[in-house]
């Protein structure tokens, strides 16, 4: 007769212990504080390569316009005309060189029916910007220019059009770039900085550069070249308006005075050094060439 051994007492079953359960939990949150800034970095490195090819896009439209206007070169500003004529405000006359037209917005009320928002005029942030149009009239978003064009680029008094044949140091003399806008500030209606289509440096308390790619900033300058431009000196300014509460990091302007401070050029009509006015080392780029070229009221 056959005898069978005695059955096995099941074996007991363990669970993880808590220091067991610590330490996984620990290496899970080892990895992930790796992998996060990791991806953010990747991120915000992707978001900065389509800043600058929709600069260089926006550059070669420039281009091309100055070659079919004897050289002359659309104006930053709206004030060109008191009429309101906006067709050679730089943000509607590349229009024609980058495909974009009005199609669509012909039942549009006020500026919203002269001008197209196109994301390639753009830097991708504005893509997270909330308030596509759903109205007749501009929306925040749609007034927003994350874009801004250098207000020097003019001939002062009277204000008129700058010639590309002016620049002297054109691969150094700043055309368009990212400027201040709804990303510092978020949601807000005619917002004094963002709506601006102009930006500068010398004038501390008017509209500066956005230092939006990880305290960079992307420049197309006036020979068509785009660049991030980082290592550059900043200062902290206040925003104009009413987020004057609301400081942001910014560049220095581009002249110091004799004691070595940086300073403003206070006649449009002298060059800086008769002004006692020097270029400052810790602004590399150009804004502006007086008398020739600065804005219209410094």
């Amino acid at each position: 007769m056959k005898t069978h051994p005695p059955p096995r007492s099941p074996r007991p079953l363990h669970g993880f212990t808590l220091i067991e359960l610590l330490v996984v939990i620990g290496i899970i949150t080892l990895l992930l504080s790796m992998l996060i800034p990791a991806l953010s970095l990747a991120r915000d490195s992707s978001r900065s390569v389509k800043c600058l090819s929709n600069l260089r896009q926006v550059g070669l439209a420039f281009q091309m316009y100055a070659a079919e206007q004897r050289q002359y070169l659309p104006f930053p500003t709206t004030t060109l005309f008191s009429s309101g004529d906006q067709r050679f405000l730089w943000f509607n006359a590349i229009d024609q060189y980058l495909g974009s037209n009005l199609k669509g917005q012909e039942l549009r009320t006020g500026v919203a029916g002269q001008r197209a928002y196109k994301t390639f005029k753009q830097c991708i942030v504005w893509e997270l910007f909330e308030g596509d149009a759903t109205t007749p009239a501009q929306t925040n978003k749609e007034a927003a220019r994350t874009y801004k064009m250098n207000v020097h680029l003019m001939r002062p008094s009277p204000a008129g059009h700058a010639k590309i044949t002016d620049v002297e140091r054109s691969s150094e003399f700043v055309m368009v770039g990212d400027g201040v806008s709804l990303d510092y500030t978020g949601d807000q209606a005619n917002q004094t900085e963002s709506v601006a289509f102009y930006f500068e440096v010398n004038d501390v308390v008017d509209v500066g550069p956005a230092l939006r790619h990880r305290g960079a900033a992307n420049i197309v300058f006036v020979d068509g070249h785009a660049a991030t431009m980082n290592e550059i000196k900043t200062i902290t300014k206040q925003m104009k308006g009413k987020n004057n509460k609301i400081q942001i990091r910014t560049w220095e302007s581009e002249y110091i005075n004799a004691s070595g401070a940086p300073a403003k050029l206070n006649d449009p009509l002298k060059s800086a050094e008769a002004q006692g006015l020097r270029r400052n080392p810790n602004m590399p780029l150009v804004w502006s060439y007086p008398p020739k070229l600065y804005r219209d009221k410094p």
